[in-house]
Parts: C-alpha cells; structure tokens; sequence
C-alpha cells in the first residue's frame, strides 16, 4: 500500500510540473530560432545536375534550422521535388514560392520613367568633407566605421544613391563623379524582357513554423528573374519575426541587356528593392537571408568582393553575425568562405556571397556556422579515373538568434 501511494506521488508532481511548464511557457527553445541559407546552383552553369540534385536528399538531412531559404532551384520540376522532399522527410511543412512565368502581365514591359535628381550637394557636403579629414587613405572599412554616421544622416535615396556609385569610386577619390551622378535625373526606357526557364524564378523558402503575411516580389532583373519571399513567422518568446528570401543578380561579364545602365546598377537596385520592403506590423525583428554576391574581407585568404551591396546594408542597420564571428575564432579564414577555392566547382577565389543579416541586434545573441559543407568522389575503376563534385559550387550558413 505504501508504494501504491509513492507511486501515485510521484505521477501526480509530474503531472502538475508538466502543467507548470506548459503554462508559463517555459520550453527551451520558445526564445531560439534558427535560420539556414543555401544557393543550390541548380543550373546548367554547373556540370553533373542530375547527380548532385540526387545528393541533394542526404546533404539536407543536416538542416536543423526552423527556417531554410534555397536558391537557384531551375529547370526539370526541381523545385517542386525540392519543396515535396523537405516537406515529407524534414517536417518542413510550411512553405512558400511564387509561381513566376514570362507570360505574366506585368513582365510584359516596363514603363518608360524618369527618377529625378537623388542628393544635393548640401546633402553630399558633410559626408565628402568626413572621406577626405578621417579617411585620407579611402579603405572601406575606415568609411563605414568613421563616416557612418554622416552617410545615416543623408536622405535614404541620397545614401543608396551615392553608395552605389561604389566605394571604389570613392576609394578612387572620384569625387565629382560621385557629385554628377547623384545630382542627374534618369530616364529608364520601356523595356520587354524574356527571361531564362521560362521566367521560373528558383527561389523556395520553407519552415517549420506556421508562415503568415506571405507576399512576394519582383526585383528588377535580367536573364534570371529576381525575386524575394517575405514571411512572418512566430515563437512564444520572440514573438513575430519578418523573413525575407533572396537572391541577387551576380556581377557578369556577358553583355548586358537589362533595365539598368549594368549589372552593377541592376543589383544595387534589388538591393533598394529589398530594402524598401514594408516592415510588417507587430514584429521584432527582420530577417534577410540569401545569397547577396558580396562580401568584405576575412584575413588575408578572403578578400573583398563587390562591396557595396554589403555595406549598404550595414549602413542601414542590418547586422551579419557571421561575419563577427571570424573575429572570434582562431581558424583560418578560408575555413570561413561559402564559395571556396578547394570546391570542386570553383576556379576563382574564396568568398562568401551568402549571408543572414538581422535588422536587430539589440537584445539577442547569436551563434553562426558554416553549413552543408560537401565533396564527393566517384571512383571508376574500369576507366581508371576519379570525379570529385559538389551538390554547388556553394555551401550553406546557419544563424542561431536567441533571446538574452
């Protein structure tokens, strides 16, 4: 009879303890979410699609993250299988993708516009004289860290406007391009575009928290179509939180024929479209993840690549933990790029492209790791020859934001 009562005890303390728990809300990971990010390359730029896309399945079994943002999904209803397989194997339940197509109205053509005159040069006088007295050897990172305040001071179309002329132009000491640019109107054409697959735009963003507020939009592109998914997702803890999956057009040197003056000009005006985005209401914090084809340094074995896209954003507020991160360690740097020199697919430099920025940072502590790292070899042993590859010629980031 005693050990009845024990029992009965010992099931009731767990019983009101669970309710406890349940009530106050006090699940560890209420106040973590996490975050992956990865450019499949699901093109024909790259050899081998039919087997990597098949190592895609196991590569993915890695994903942990509460939201996972995938680019670059062309061709051959990859991304339907993409979406199909992350939802039946990896309880990725919730999803979004928007079904783009060259037959869509509004791809048709553009209107002929003119944007009128971005800064003044009472608006640009503050922030060329702080280049010239605290930046006299015009490095990017003396700019941001010294100038910053005086570029958040500009108008926002000044700001983007005059970072887009680039920090070369800048480190150039150009001056009165940077002044003659920023002070012209433009006129855009009406332009028809037809786009590669067919107008496909390869972007999926899928997640295991319920998804609400969905909505898409088209950036300005050509050749691919540009696009970026916006979400909100929640956690008891950390409330509403805005996600936003991209991919920007890369820097190329095939003609171009697109809506802009080049592919630079294209890109930083995705890069004003993301940021124009409306803030969703209710939430606190914002997230863009995806692969941006931009980075400042890390070390010596990661250099600078196509900084403005990055540096606008940094100027705007926007956090990239993964980039602190570098500072924390004691590895090498290369260890750190997302596109790397010891990549099967990769003939260039290492890099890293891709990146999760947070709008907040205030608050929250975040852990940042690279992900999906993968290389594969086949053997023939008949022929007698040895194929390395990689699902992409990317690999992944994983951000983990939690409550302090």
């Amino acid at each position: 009879m005693k050990n009845y009562f024990l029992c009965l005890l010992f099931l009731a303390a767990l019983f009101f303890t669970g309710c406890e728990n349940s009530v106050n809300g006090s699940f560890p990971d209420d106040a973590t979410i996490s975050f992956t990010t990865f450019n499949a390359r699901m093109t024909d730029e790259l050899p081998l699609r039919t087997k990597r896309f098949k190592k895609m399945k196991p590569l993915f079994a890695e994903v942990t993250s509460d939201i996972f943002c995938i680019q670059d999904l062309y061709g051959n209803d990859v991304l339907e299988k993409t979406r199909e397989m992350l939802r039946d194997e990896y309880g990725f339940d919730f999803q979004l993708y928007a079904k783009t197509s060259n037959k869509d109205e509004d791809l048709e053509y553009t209107e002929g516009q003119t944007i009128p005159p971005a800064c003044t040069m009472n608006d640009l006088a503050p922030v060329l004289s702080c280049v010239l007295t605290e930046c006299p050897d015009y490095q990017p990172m003396c700019l941001i860290q010294n100038c910053g305040p005086d570029f958040l001071e500009l108008p926002a179309d000044c700001r983007n406007c005059m970072l887009s002329q680039g920090f070369e132009a800048i480190q150039n000491g150009n001056y009165l391009e940077v002044l003659e640019a920023c002070q012209q109107s433009e006129r855009i054409p009406a332009k028809r575009l037809e786009y590669e697959y067919s107008g496909n735009n390869g972007i999926l963003l899928v997640s295991k928290l319920p998804m609400k507020n969905k909505s898409s939009v088209k950036l300005r592109s050509y050749g691919k179509l540009r696009t970026a998914l916006s979400v909100v997702v929640e956690k008891p803890k950390l409330g509403n939180i805005q996600v936003i999956c991209t991919s920007l057009s890369p820097l190329s040197d095939e003609e171009y024929n697109g809506f802009g003056e080049s592919w630079k000009d294209e890109q930083l005006t995705q890069v004003e479209q993301l940021l124009s985005i409306p803030v969703e209401e209710n939430v606190n914090q914002r997230v863009i993840l995806g692969d941006l084809n931009s980075n400042f340094p890390l070390g010596e074995d990661i250099p600078d690549f196509n900084t403005d896209p990055v540096g606008i954003f940094q100027l705007n507020g926007w956090y990239d933990p993964y980039f602190k991160l570098y500072d924390t360690e004691e590895s090498e740097a290369s260890e750190f790029c997302t596109v790397c020199e010891e990549n099967p697919f990769v003939s260039g430099t290492n890099s890293v492209p891709d990146h999760i920025l947070f709008q907040t940072k205030k608050g929250y502590t975040f852990e940042s790791y690279r992900s999906l790292y993968n290389i594969f070899t086949e053997l023939d042993y008949d022929a007698h020859t040895k194929t390395s590859y990689s699902v992409s010629d990317h690999y992944g980031i994983t951000t983990v934001m939690s409550l302090k």
